[in-house]
């Protein structure tokens, strides 16, 4: 006998669950929803309790944990879940995460947890491995089964990003990791604890295995009583509602919100094959290279995506061509790249009622077995493999905007390109106490691409997050206090142009201060130095790059003995260099991640990130809203007549015939400049038929090949001879 209704084991209902959904085309077989007929009002009462639950138990848990991420930045999310694994109910937060839970649950039923180690009342479980499920070790889960009257009838589920791993690189977003080996602290699938409470051994672990062992234990109590507050609470629900109803509800649930989502795509969207492409770099050459000779090169990652709108509204995603699985930590399992696209989906059209695993249910993947996110090495490193899923979250926003757009819709076109900026830090102070932290600011709120009827809004968002939050700069100063922040602030011109533009992306500026013995610092870049892959809308420009500067041995502590003040964002001091104001030893910039960089007193650290793709031509942009640019100090006068072709007078004030006369030299240089498109595809074919590319981008095609699909596309593309190989 299973612990599962009517006596199946938990690995026996998953099975049936698939097998039900395989053979009817609805969740659970459900073709008639009887409790949502009989009394919808019933079912909402239901369905809110749930939520209701969720949340504030998120809000009552958060309070126990001292991470920044969790506190404030909406990195923290509470679930529940059926016995199969779909999450029905979800707190505000990170909602992604509820599509990995799933997999988890699959992966404890294959190990065979429910004959050893057992799950019982009162057990507590935990995972942070991305082969089992967890997107990447630095997102950590708990969950405690609900078991009443003997019977398994759900999950309640905390997770959240955790300060550090204890990896190769401090923090949670490291780049340097050839194997998971290198990862840091990654465990599989394990019971931590019983009777609702932690084993001592399992706080032992974070104390040795990561730097931050204060707040990682602290975000494990987080987790854990959170947990156990929900269960208690779905337990009286249980009690309220009754047995019968509870468990068919958790289905009718997953059911229902499927049939939205399908409806949504139906009516919203022209069914079709769009397409999507992204590349990003890996520079492992002569630097991680010294250390791992498997990794001793760079890598231009190649990421195509083939988004399949069909009629009957579900989605198939074929990433067939997808870069191979390699020594680097950019590789991902299924689970975290259904997790983490689904932020894509849920501000395009998976918002529900509550938000939940319906998703799961409308999609389809090809993941190739061997590519960079369907890796067969069960030693891969996927410490931020999250940074490379993640442009595929913009795949959905930029493919849903286009089958809208086509539809006639403006207000649901929501396209927006890939960003982020966060970093890990470890130190000695002075006394010999070690340290550690990161920040998430520039990852939690970004601006917002631009629609075709108005600009982008500026860093005051995160689309994929619900509650999102940059964070309070006190307490960031509290718990980092070598670094002081200078800067924050909407910085001009770091925007993606167009007749619409995008929102202004955000920078930070922060002073080192007294850092004792020794300090490094890891910094994340989303865009990975590769540009936005012309990413922007009907001929609108791509967002500006990630950027990441350090300013070594500095005069600034004598600029304040002298009373002057502190340069703000990465474009003062591009200025106050060039004036020779600011005085520099060393500079180091970084439009992609950076390696860990030893930082002393008086360095300036400046990054920023968030500027977002523009629409639509920028000479078509309306003077009178170039006007207000320029009056808000969004856009410089040079950017206006450089970029928009507005020409401006002393005062600041837009000279209407002027901005005309040069909007028509700019439009009579682009027919000058144009290039035919056979002349084009003849220049082109040449480059490939001599293979002149640079080694990264050689061994990217020669990679690529491998697959028919793309063969087939590339050999027809430049009409290539049948042998030709790389």
């Amino acid at each position: 006998m299973g612990i599962c209704y009517k006596g199946l084991t938990l690995k026996e209902a998953i099975d049936e669950k698939e097998r039900l959904f395989e053979k009817t085309g609805y969740a659970y077989g459900l073709k008639n929803l009887e409790l949502v007929e009989q009394d919808p009002a019933k079912f909402m009462r239901f369905q809110m309790r749930l939520v209701a639950a969720c949340i504030n138990v998120r809000e009552m848990a958060k309070l126990i944990s001292a991470n920044p991420a969790s506190l404030i930045q909406g990195e923290l999310l509470f679930l529940l879940a059926n016995p199969e694994g779909d999450v029905t109910s979800t707190s505000y937060g990170l909602a992604g995460h509820l599509q990995s839970f799933p997999y988890i649950i699959r992966s404890i039923a294959d190990l065979g947890f429910e004959e050893d180690p057992g799950i019982n009342v009162g057990d507590i479980f935990a995972t942070n491995d991305a082969l089992y499920g967890a997107p990447h070790n630095a997102d950590n889960y708990t969950w405690v089964p609900i078991i009443y009257k003997g019977e398994l009838i759900g999950w309640t589920v905390g997770l959240n990003h955790i300060v550090d791993v204890g990896g190769l690189q401090p923090g949670g977003l490291g780049t340097i990791s050839p194997n998971v080996f290198t990862d840091g602290f990654t465990y599989p699938p394990t019971k931590t604890g019983a009777n609702f409470k932690q084993h001592r051994w399992w706080e032992l672990h974070w104390k040795r295995r990561t730097r931050t062992e204060a707040f990682n234990v602290l975000d494990d109590k987080m987790r854990v009583a959170g947990c156990v507050a929900l269960h208690d609470r779905i337990l009286e629900i249980v009690e309220e509602f009754g047995i019968d109803y509870f468990r068919k509800a958790l289905r009718e649930i997953i059911e229902r919100e499927r049939r939205v989502l399908v409806d949504r795509i139906k009516s919203q969207a022209v069914p079709g094959i769009y397409h999507w492409l992204q590349f990003t770099r890996v520079s492992y050459k002569d630097v991680v290279g010294k250390l791992f000779a498997a990794s001793n090169r760079d890598w231009v990652l190649h990421k195509p995506g083939e988004f399949h709108i069909k009629s009957d509204g579900s989605l198939f995603i074929d990433l067939e061509g997808l870069s191979s699985e390699g020594p680097f930590h950019c590789n991902g399992y299924p689970a975290g790249v259904r997790m983490l696209t689904s932020l894509g989906a849920w501000p395009m059209f998976a918002y529900t009622s509550t938000l939940n695993s319906a998703l799961m249910y409308v999609e389809k993947w090809n993941l190739p077995p061997g590519s960079m996110f369907n890796p067969q090495n069960p030693f891969a490193a996927t410490v931020m493999s999250l940074g490379e899923i993640g442009g595929y979250i913009n795949m959905f926003h930029n493919c849903l905007s286009l089958a809208f757009f086509a539809r006639g819709f403006l207000e649901e076109t929501f396209p927006q390109d890939g960003t982020g900026v966060g970093y890990g830090l470890a130190g000695v102070l002075k006394d010999g106490f070690q340290w550690a932290g990161g920040d998430m600011t520039l990852i939690t709120c970004w601006a917002q691409g631009a629609t075709p009827y108005h600009d982008g809004f500026p860093a005051a968002c995160c689309q994929p997050n619900p509650q999102p939050d940059m964070g309070e700069t006190e307490m960031g100063e509290f718990l980092q206090p070598t670094n002081l922040n200078v800067g924050r602030k909407l910085v001009h011109d770091y925007c993606g142009h167009g007749k619409y533009r995008g929102g202004l992306g955000i920078g930070m500026c922060q002073m080192i201060v007294e850092p004792g013995q020794s300090l490094i610092m890891a910094v994340f870049a989303g865009a990975a130095g590769m540009g936005r892959g012309a990413i922007g809308m009907s001929g609108g420009y791509c967002g500006e790059q990630d950027l990441i500067v350090f300013c070594h041995d500095t005069n600034i502590r004598q600029i304040l003995k002298e009373g002057g003040t502190y340069p703000t964002d990465f474009t003062e001091i591009r200025e106050w260099l060039k004036q020779g104001k600011l005085k520099v030893g060393s500079v180091e910039r970084y439009t992609s991640s950076s390696p860990n960089v030893l930082c002393k007193d008086g360095d300036l650290v400046a990054m920023a990130s968030g500027a977002r793709c523009g629409w639509g031509d920028v000479l078509e942009r309306d003077l009178n809203l170039v006007q207000e640019d320029l009056r808000y100090d969004w856009v410089t006068p040079r950017t206006a007549r450089l970029i928009y072709g507005v020409v401006t007078d002393d005062k600041g004030k837009v000279d209407t015939a002027e901005s005309e006369k040069l909007r028509k030299q700019m439009r009579d240089t682009r027919r000058q400049r144009s290039v035919d498109a056979k002349e084009w595809w003849k220049e082109e074919r040449q480059k490939v038929l001599k293979k002149e590319w640079r080694e990264d981008l050689r061994n990217m095609f020669a990679d690529a090949l491998k697959y028919g699909k793309f063969r087939r596309e590339f050999m027809g593309m430049w009409q290539l001879p049948d042998d030709y190989s790389l």
